[in-house]
């Protein structure tokens, strides 16, 4: 089975990454969108620009299971997608998310997310509908992002993130970057992360076939490729979209 997976950048690789272990005998593509990165800041006209040339890359590719592994692009142009690609299955990162995080049985989270994510308020009204005693924290964490591309340190950036939160007993990872900070969360904290949301649903859609894993980038390959070795052990390739 063919399945496709995109992010702006190295965030999704972390869904990818779970994907692959936990189904190995599929064939997947990657794509990062590293050239328009990041995406938390850009237009919703621009944002469903970007990702309908990614699904058109995909149709190409005979892909018709779509992991969208950008919170940005779930919280404002999802919809907009899947009635343009009816053809396509699409498995969004946000409603996978809220799915795990009901289960923790948490009462009191907040959600770390980009600037257009957190602006969506997608989670809290998600997450109220389902419960509404449940306490919602959100905030955009437009810092974090770039840090993790460049590989640079986010400790300071989470303690300050924290230090006005000191009563949560959980917090949405709202962004699939943010997987990668997950060691520098106290561990009194219960994370919840996208990868293991979207592996709790896809499992329906899930056929073994050959293995496989593909991945490309519209940006820089070089700059890309420091933090995609060090995520998943495999080089991308440069594609033009």
């Amino acid at each position: 089975m063919r399945i496709g997976v995109f992010d702006s950048g190295v965030g999704g690789l972390t869904v990818l990454k779970s994907l692959y272990d936990k189904y190995p005998k599929n064939e997947y593509v990657y794509i990062a969108d590293s050239k328009h990165l990041p995406y938390g800041e850009k237009t919703k006209e621009e944002l469903f620009s970007y990702a309908s040339s990614i699904i058109d890359y995909f149709i190409k590719q005979n892909i018709k299971l779509v992991v969208i592994g950008c919170n940005t692009i779930c919280s404002t142009v999802y919809k907009d997608l899947e009635n343009k690609y009816k053809d396509i299955t699409f498995i969004g990162v946000i409603d996978a998310t809220v799915d795990l995080f009901l289960k923790s049985n948490k009462k009191n989270v907040l959600v770390i997310a980009t600037t257009n994510t957190i602006k969506s308020n997608k989670y809290e009204t998600k997450i109220k509908d389902k419960n509404s005693s449940i306490i919602v924290h959100s905030l955009a964490t437009p810092k974090l992002v770039p840090l993790i591309e460049n590989d640079l340190d986010t400790k300071e950036e989470i303690n300050n993130i924290l230090s006005n939160y000191k009563d949560i007993d959980s917090i949405i990872l709202g962004c699939t970057h943010y997987k990668l900070i997950e060691d520098k969360i106290p561990y009194n904290i219960t994370c919840i992360d996208s990868s293991t949301g979207v592996i709790n649903v896809i499992d329906k859609y899930i056929k073994d076939s050959t293995s496989n894993i593909k991945i490309y980038t519209t940006g820089n390959k070089d700059e890309f490729n420091k933090m995609c070795y060090k995520i998943i052990g495999i080089k991308a390739e440069n594609i033009n979209l």
